[in-house]
């Protein structure tokens, strides 16, 4: 399934960026979305072990943030045994001095039961780039 978001901040690009380079920022928006993140490798590669509470049972992914060309393109991956996802996040300067990012999603299922999944969710694929723009918001905001 692909998704895609669009997020304008009212701060240069730089300044955006570094927020999305903070480790610890991508762990505090992991815990308001009930997410245990901990961190497992440090930037340029940031990499965390991570745990959700789905159908009262803990599910585990991993989770990455790189940097792909500087100042840029920064690729978010999460790996799971149900699915696989990707979201590529390009950064643009706007001519107000702003900056735009534009966020690319794509998951994949690698089980059954998250092909399922999946097919329900292409019904209300408004919510999932609903998610992905917030995702991205909590990301960059100040």
């Amino acid at each position: 399934m692909d998704i895609d978001a669009t997020k304008d901040f009212k701060r240069p690009r730089a300044q955006v960026l570094e927020k999305f380079r903070d480790p610890a920022r991508f762990e505090s928006v992991m815990r308001d979305m009930k997410i245990e993140a901990e961190r497992t490798g440090e930037p340029p590669s940031a990499t965390w072990a991570c745990s959700v509470q789905w159908r009262e049972e803990p599910r585990r992914f991993a989770a990455g943030l790189v940097e792909t060309a500087a100042a840029e393109t920064m690729v978010m991956q999460f790996t799971s045994d149900l699915a696989d996802a990707q979201i590529t996040m390009d950064f643009y300067d706007l001519p107000d001095g702003g900056c735009r990012v534009i966020g690319k999603g794509v998951v994949s299922a690698r089980t059954i039961m998250a092909k399922l999944a999946l097919q329900s969710m292409r019904l209300v694929r408004g919510k999932a780039e609903e998610r992905l723009t917030r995702l991205i918001f909590n990301m960059g905001r100040p």
